[in-house]
């Protein structure tokens, strides 16, 4: 069974001026066997290299992690069987009326990207739980069933990257691709770039 994690980089405000410029979703796929190989590098890493006052910190996160945290984790999944698929959204270039609706423009770049895995048989999709309310988790549920209505075979949980190292490895992965959009830096995304497999502007 393949695995597909789902996470994103960047926000969706539009009218402040402090927003990011792009927003990206991004996916992660791998089989079972590699799922438990890529959870393992945020193990190590903790073991191996965090000071002991930050072996603690309930996950690694791009954002508050150093250069040499952000190299060691994209580099050791450089080298595991796995794939990832990439939406750039130019918030630039989005209608108004697709602003106004955030969470079913979410939904629909996620079904987007998806879509270009073409995963046949059964599949879980893992999604970083950010969405406090539940009734934005069972819309985006329904919404992917729904689109995805010829594969029955999707389970779909929402699950707190705190307790999934495979969601922390992914996050580091969105914010090497929104590094070389929003800062025009490809210093982090060339060193997963040959996994890359879609990358997909938007719209």
């Amino acid at each position: 069974m393949k695995s597909i994690f789902l996470d994103e980089s960047g926000d969706m405000g539009f009218d402040n001026p402090k927003a990011s410029k792009y927003f990206i979703v991004t996916l992660l796929v791998c089989d079972v066997k590699e799922e438990v190989e890529i959870k393992r590098i945020v193990k190590k890493i903790r073991q191996k290299i965090l000071k002991k006052s930050l072996k603690q910190s309930p996950e690694l996160k791009w954002n508050n992690s150093n250069h040499e945290i952000r190299q060691k984790i994209l580099i050791k999944l450089s080298s595991i069987k796995s794939e990832i698929f990439t939406i750039i959204i130019d918030k630039s270039k989005i209608y108004d009326r697709l602003k106004e609706k955030k969470h079913k423009l979410y939904n629909y770049i996620s079904n987007l990207i998806i879509n270009e895995c073409s995963i046949e048989g059964k599949f879980c999709l893992i999604v970083d739980r950010s969405k406090n309310k539940r009734s934005l988790r069972d819309d985006f549920d329904n919404y992917i069933r729904f689109r995805l209505k010829e594969n029955s075979n999707i389970v779909i949980s929402h699950e707190d990257s705190k307790s999934n190292g495979a969601l922390q490895v992914l996050d580091f992965v969105s914010g090497a691709i929104f590094h070389k959009y929003e800062f025009e830096n490809e210093d982090y995304y060339n060193l997963i770039r040959g996994k890359i497999v879609t990358e997909k502007p938007f719209p």
